[in-house]
């Protein structure tokens, strides 16, 4: 996703650029501009990207001579967080469009212009920062007055569509991301003198509409408007051809923006709706599972930590293929959910205390004691299968043993073996909760 900012500022600086620049009479002078930008992506938070954007463009053109087209060239560096966050969803490639805003000044107008450009498939590495490059081809244009145009890069709109090696859409689709400019910044491309040319001598076709009003005698001649024509309207001397050297000044000082990389997010947070079921192998019941879990990803390590919580449930069995058991059954979580999500597979782990707090035997209960419970958490080690999508969640499954119950009543020597040991097994399924 970064990746695909780099390439959309790309295409952006080559439109932009392209709109004004030109070749004229003058060769071309190679330019580059460095920018910094903050966008906001689902799953990794607001990130800072570097993107540099380089062409040769001429200096000088004349008036009334089309420009030719030039290529701009834009390179994005991708930071590493944003490439861990394309290996978490599985992403192979990224590539979309983008929507670049520029504004070009000059001396008949300022235009602003909206670029749109294709940013093309970009391989996603294992891991660290990596570069996207793209470029453009710059359009014609023609000026009508002489002067200085002045081309500024804007906000960028990117769409950026990861996908799997297979081709596959990611956990995030298709989705935008309004890159804003950092504050702060030169983000002036480029400054191109515009040489008079024939635009000064139109201008003397005002004095020959005077000359038929017989002003001819002396009124008008000594004050024909051609001391005041175009020579000394100091056109000339604002050509600026010194200014010129500006996008040379400017890129020293768009080095330090480049430092103000801010730092991203490392712990970003999921909440998911749990469904599924445990079996107690002793009694061969099945527990209706719910709930639901909040989980702070590390992208760096790849750990997490959540806070689990489970809705209390029946188990429903029959002992001895005649004897019916009823009990209602209650979780209680012992610290964190802890575990890891690495090469696309979760593990996690969950000190678990199971508690009975009501038994019933043909309807009967024998045990009414809410302190009835495990003697020990159990421990519940859950693994996800290959792929497993943090944005869309997935299964979970695994076993775990029940301790001897404790606090049961009078009955608890009779209670505690009808579910405690190991081979107990639990399927559940996470889902993003709907905010």
């Amino acid at each position: 996703m970064v990746a695909a900012a780099a390439s959309a500022t790309v295409a952006t600086g080559a439109a932009l650029t392209a709109v004004l620049a030109g070749a004229g009479t003058s060769a071309a002078d190679p330019v580059s501009l460095t920018l910094n930008y903050s966008c906001p992506f689902p799953l990794i938070g607001t990130q800072t990207l570097q993107i540099v954007i380089s062409a040769d463009i001429p200096t000088t053109v004349n008036v009334g001579e089309p420009t030719p087209a030039f290529t701009v060239t834009a390179v994005a560096t991708v930071p590493p967080t944003a490439t861990q966050g394309l290996i978490l969803v599985g992403a192979a490639t990224v590539e979309g469009s983008a929507k670049a805003s520029s504004t070009v000044t000059a001396p008949e107008a300022t235009i602003p212009v909206t670029v749109p450009a294709t940013i093309p498939v970009t391989p996603v590495p294992a891991s660290g920062s990596f570069d996207t490059v793209a470029t453009g081809d710059a359009p014609s244009l023609t000026f009508t007055q002489a002067g200085q145009a002045t081309i500024t890069v804007g906000d960028i709109l990117l769409t950026l569509h990861p996908k799997r090696a297979d081709g596959t859409d990611t956990g995030l689709g298709v989705f935008d991301s309004q890159c804003t400019q950092v504050a702060g910044q030169n983000n002036t491309l480029a400054n191109i003198t515009i040489n008079g040319g024939t635009t000064t001598e139109p201008t003397t076709t005002e004095p020959t509409t005077t000359e038929p009003t017989t002003t001819e005698p002396t009124t008008t001649e000594p004050t024909t408007t051609e001391p005041t024509t175009t020579e000394p309207t100091t056109t000339e001397p604002t050509t600026t051809e010194p200014t010129t050297t500006e996008p040379t000044t400017s890129e020293p000082s768009t080095t330090e923006p480049t430092t103000t990389t801010s730092n991203p997010p490392t712990g970003i947070d999921y909440s998911y709706a749990l469904e599924g079921d445990s079996v107690v192998k002793k009694l061969n019941a099945t527990v209706p599972l719910s709930g639901g879990i909040d989980a702070n990803l590390d992208l760096a390590s790849g750990n997490f930590t959540a806070d689990l919580s489970l809705e209390p449930s029946k188990l429903k069995a029959t002992l001895f293929h005649f004897i019916p058991i009823t009990a209602k059954v209650a979780f209680e979580q012992e610290g964190k959910t802890t575990g890891t999500l690495a090469g696309g597979v979760l593990n996690s782990t969950s000190h678990t205390t199971i508690k009975l707090p009501s038994v019933k035997v043909f309807g009967f209960p024998i045990s009414k004691s809410p302190k009835c419970q495990s003697s020990e958490p159990s421990e519940i080690n859950l693994t996800s299968g290959p792929g497993f999508d943090p944005l869309a969640g997935g299964d979970l499954s695994g076993t775990y043993e029940i301790a001897p119950l404790e606090n049961c009543g009078p009955l608890t020597g009779l209670i505690s073996p009808l579910a405690t040991g190991p081979g107990n097994t639990i399927d559940v399924t996470l889902s993003p909760k709907e905010s």
